[in-house]
């Protein structure tokens, strides 16, 4: 497969800026792992790693692998769960406010 030269500078900007977030979502997960929302942000830089595999390889080999379809599979279970995980966590916050208190504050 022929590549342009910026075809192939993709590539490590794809895995430069994928490490970066996924630190810094790891980082983010050290602080708050105790907050109620610590386990999703864990699953965010497992997201993190999941989709910088999935693009670095569709940039390397093109669209039609089978771990393609398999890494794009499972990173999409991890989004389902991710959203599904920060819903039933909103529901306990809102149930576990005492009654008469206001709206949320920031």
């Amino acid at each position: 497969m022929e590549h342009s030269i910026v075809h192939l500078l993709e590539v490590p900007f794809a895995i430069i800026a994928g490490t970066g977030a996924g630190v810094f979502a790891l980082l983010s997960w050290g602080i708050f792992r105790n907050s109620p929302f610590g386990t999703a942000i864990a699953l965010l830089s497992l997201i993190m790693v999941a989709l910088t595999v999935y693009h670095t390889l569709l940039l390397i080999t093109g669209p039609d692998l089978l771990i393609l379809h398999v890494l794009r599979s499972a990173a999409n279970t991890i989004v389902a769960i991710f959203l599904g995980l920060l819903i039933v966590r909103h529901h306990q916050l809102r149930q576990n406010r005492p009654v008469g208190e206001a709206s949320w504050k920031d």
